[in-house]
């Protein structure tokens, strides 16, 4: 994997970035600032996953004392598979479609399973 990101690479991180920290979203906190998380998924020591295969977490979540890389297990526990979450992120995407192109826009309005939506109403 190239060290410097493409054009595509980088819409997309920015597309995820915006959406806010899913955990938090779960929790009822929207909005909050992220920083992506590449996911473990299929890697070996010392790689990660592609620029696309990201999701948003908060400081906490991510390094902090209640994030992933500080408890892989008991943050799984709380809110689930990297694999689930991405999923989340890819549903939350679709909406109003991915700046890069890798989601297409599919107008839902209502999404009753996904963290990022309000009332079972996402917020633009």
């Amino acid at each position: 994997m190239p060290k410097t990101k493409t054009k595509q690479e980088r819409q997309h991180m920015d597309s995820v970035a915006q959406l806010g920290c899913i955990a938090c979203a779960m929790l009822g906190h929207h909005d909050s600032p992220a920083e992506l998380h590449h996911i473990k998924h299929q890697t070996g020591i010392g790689k990660r996953s592609s620029h696309f295969e990201v999701i948003p977490l908060c400081y906490v979540h991510h390094r902090g004392m209640y994030g992933y890389h500080t408890s892989p297990a008991s943050f799984t526990g709380d809110y689930g598979s990297q694999i689930e979450l991405l999923e989340m992120v890819l549903d939350a995407l679709a909406i109003d479609g991915c700046k890069c192109g890798c989601v297409k826009k599919k107008g839902q309005t209502s999404i009753k399973s996904n963290p990022f939506s309000r009332d079972n109403i996402f917020w633009e």
